[in-house]
């Protein structure tokens, strides 16, 4: 453990922890994925994305995101976070809109084991399933959910969203593996089954465990609530079942080392500083899209470019009938039977 991580904390007071970060909300919507379908503007559903803004839809290493502009109030941080965006509909699912985010927030080995090795240069991850259209189809690992913030709200709907109006925020949560390979970078989910004093696989190492804690404010859009038989949101790729995420990592090696030590408390915090500021240094610029030129951030033009006419799951029905026929023209149509859900 460095001596000034351990002077730096004496000073603070606190025990040496987690960390979490944050945003206010994504930079970007845009139908790429550089992880699942890099290179493609026509597969992948509409994401949501946060942290730096240098992600196009071929980046595959950290150098790249390290070399643009973060919304994450750590400016050490530019790793690029996104996840499926979630959709909200005021006129029984004819056309849907964005929800509105809160706070964005990913947090590092709350509540684990303390980690023995740094998140790696050029690690890439996806949590959950998104093709998922039930709960039993939800990886249990992941423990993506649902729910209100602060309790009621209910029971959940068939598509795993709250079925009544959320006191506070609606909230959404998503647990990513824990385990790497510093060598294939590989990773895995910790178990015991595995018989292992870190509970990874053999040959793995525990990391930092990253988890999206993401609350959403449905007060101005919806001011009259929701309740009934189904809530009236989806997300990009379906119902609620199908929330993943998706992760690049672009920590600096410094304050990715300096993460470590802070997670052998699973209950307090502690700032991660790095060679670009403090912690809450907050936002140094202003993030935008980098290929603004290509994809779209319309979810209804966003069905149209992977010709997928209607997507259908319990409880509601989404159709791309309002899409100009004229835009749907000028892209290519993918056949998406296999692919529309990632």
């Amino acid at each position: 453990m460095s001596a000034s991580i351990l002077f730096t904390a004496a000073l603070l007071g606190v025990a040496l922890a987690y960390t979490v970060i944050s945003a206010p909300g994504p930079f970007m919507l845009k139908n790429i994925d550089p992880i699942v379908f890099p290179g493609q503007y026509d597969k992948s559903h509409l994401h949501s994305f946060f942290g730096s803004d240098a992600v196009t839809v071929n980046t595959k290493t950290s150098a790249e995101p390290q070399k643009g502009c973060t919304n994450l109030e750590n400016p050490n941080d530019l790793s690029v976070y996104w996840i499926p965006t979630p959709l909200f509909t005021k006129d029984g699912g004819k056309t849907y809109e964005p929800i509105p985010v809160a706070r964005f927030s990913a947090y590092y080995n709350l509540g684990e084991a303390p980690a023995e090795v740094a998140i790696a240069q050029n690690l890439k991850m996806v949590a959950g399933d998104a093709q998922a259209k039930t709960k039993a189809q939800v990886p249990a690992d992941s423990k993506a959910e649902w729910f209100c913030e602060g309790g009621g709200g209910s029971a959940l709907d068939a598509n795993g969203f709250p079925s009544a109006t959320c006191g506070t925020h609606l909230q959404q949560l998503l647990y990513f593996p824990s385990c790497v390979n510093e060598a294939t970078l590989e990773t895995a989910y910790k178990s015991r089954t595995y018989g292992t004093p870190n509970w990874c696989p053999k040959g793995m190492k525990s990391m930092p465990q990253l988890r999206f804690s993401i609350r959403y404010n449905l007060r101005k859009v919806l001011p009259n609530g929701w309740s009934g038989a189904a809530a009236p949101f989806k997300l990009s790729c379906g119902p609620a079942w199908c929330s993943h995420g998706d992760f690049i990592n672009g920590w600096t090696e410094d304050s990715a080392r300096a993460m470590v030590p802070t997670t052998s408390s699973k209950r307090d915090f502690f700032g991660v500083n790095g060679s670009r500021g403090a912690y809450k240094a907050g936002a140094q610029c202003k993030a935008t899209d980098a290929d603004p030129t290509r994809g779209t951030s319309d979810y209804a033009k966003s069905v149209a470019v992977m010709g997928k006419r209607s997507v259908d799951s319990a409880g509601w029905q989404s159709r791309s009938r309002l899409v100009r026929s004229d835009f749907a023209s000028d892209w290519p149509h993918a056949d998406c039977s296999e692919t529309f859900f990632f």
